[in-house]
């Protein structure tokens, strides 16, 4: 699952709106959810069913408003205030062709998919809700309202307004997200399918070096390509790579050491693939192309005695960490494969329809506000820096404090 929208901690906090609570859970419910918590009327609302299970409004709202603002936020510093309708301009080839609206709306929807599949694979495996998942779910809760809304419940309900959920929903989110992470442990232990060796470990590390030739404004493609061939020619005819790089390279980075010791996410997937590919001593043949320019790279040992391997073990544990939770996102990707999806288009479309409306009768009723003052004399007295202010409130009325989930407490991607 692709982690593409990951939210950035907001300052400004949304004026409150009304929510109603319809029914008192305290005690398991369907989704194995345990919670004294109010729900509300958007859990009634069924946008959704994955293999046969609801998703709920609510549920979707949780993630798709924790989404929306940091892209909201990055148009906002364009001046642009309709980011749901601006086309797509990243590299990522599924999203071409589309609007940024349609891909929160799409990756949110992906986000739940695979949390709940998540959740129905750990009841496969015997792991539910108990004792142990509300207390480590209740302390992340109170660990995000103090980080991210400064220990202030006021603020922390304001986000759950803006976001059209209860406190409910984000308990029912930390609790799925929990028995993930119950799910992950177990699969990881020895003998089971998320087990990571250490030989894998090792494996993963790579120690190589480099001569980039750049792409920019004073070197095209085709010239750059060919300094890079030139480059090779050279190494085949003996020539030292560590020379070579002072030469040619125009990596920053390689001015101050003689190779990088790195695994995978790193470096960019082609950098990384192209060095894995190479055994020890070997550099490649043909230039490797990535959103740099084009690289040349030379691959040394590094086994136990070999200078850099501190490094292999400094970071074993992180690194065993990393390699399990892949293994458990190609898992759950060939879960969401085969697990069937129903959304129901028209529901979640009128209810997104709906709640924008709301939120602009907010906006809007927050701008007549202040026009009312600054009409009676009871702005700032200065024009210019009233009009500042109107021009500010409205550049950052649909920011909200975001909620920022722990990574690790979080679906594999």
């Amino acid at each position: 699952m692709n982690k593409k929208f990951k939210a950035l901690a907001a300052l400004a906090v949304s004026g409150a709106m009304a929510l109603t609570g319809c029914h008192f859970v305290g005690k398991v419910n369907d989704d194995g959810v345990i919670s004294d918590a109010e729900s509300n009327k958007y859990d009634e609302t069924i946008v959704a069913e994955i293999n046969g299970q609801d998703m709920t409004l609510a549920d979707f709202n949780f993630m798709y408003y924790n989404n929306a603002t940091q892209i909201q936020q990055s148009f906002m510093m364009m001046g642009i205030i309709d980011w749901e309708n601006q086309p797509y301009d990243g590299g990522v080839e599924d999203y071409q062709g589309k609007t940024y609206g349609e891909i929160v709306r799409e990756v949110t929807l992906d986000q739940m998919t695979s949390l709940i599949v998540g959740m129905q694979r750990a009841k496969e495996y015997g792991i539910l809700v108990d004792d142990d998942v509300v207390y480590e779910a209740d302390k992340n809760k109170k660990q995000i309202i103090d980080q991210e809304f400064g220990g202030s419940e006021e603020e922390y309900e304001n986000y759950l307004d803006y976001c059209f959920i209860s406190d409910y929903t984000v308990e029912k989110y930390l609790q799925r997200s929990q028995v993930i992470t119950d799910l992950i442990d177990q699969l990881s232990q020895d003998g089971e399918v998320c087990a990571v060796t250490d030989k894998e470990v090792e494996d993963s590390f790579v120690k190589a070096s480099h001569v980039l030739i750049s792409v920019d404004d004073d070197t095209t493609d085709e010239q750059a390509l060919a300094t890079a061939n030139e480059v090779i020619a050279k190494l085949d005819g003996g020539a030292d790579m560590k020379s070579l790089i002072a030469e040619y390279g125009e990596d920053p980075g390689m001015e101050n050491q003689d190779y990088y010791v790195f695994t995978e996410g790193e470096m960019v997937d082609e950098f990384y693939e192209a060095a894995k590919a190479l055994g020890d001593n070997e550099y490649t043949k043909t230039p490797v192309r990535s959103s740099y320019g084009y690289h040349v790279i030379y691959r040394y040992p590094l086994a136990s005695g070999e200078e850099g391997y501190e490094d292999v073990t400094s970071r074993r544990d992180e690194v065993r960490n990393t390699l399990i939770n892949n293994k458990f996102s190609e898992h759950m990707q060939q879960w969401i494969d085969t697990a069937s999806r129903k959304v129901y288009d028209d529901v979640l479309d009128e209810a997104l329809a709906a709640q924008q409306e709301e939120l602009a009768a907010q906006q809007q009723a927050m701008l007549d506000s202040m026009s009312q003052q600054q009409a009676s004399g009871t702005g700032s007295g200065d024009a210019a820096s009233d009009a500042a202010d109107a021009s500010n409130s409205e550049a950052t009325e649909d920011s909200v404090p975001e909620m920022e989930v722990d990574p690790e407490t979080e679906p594999a991607e």
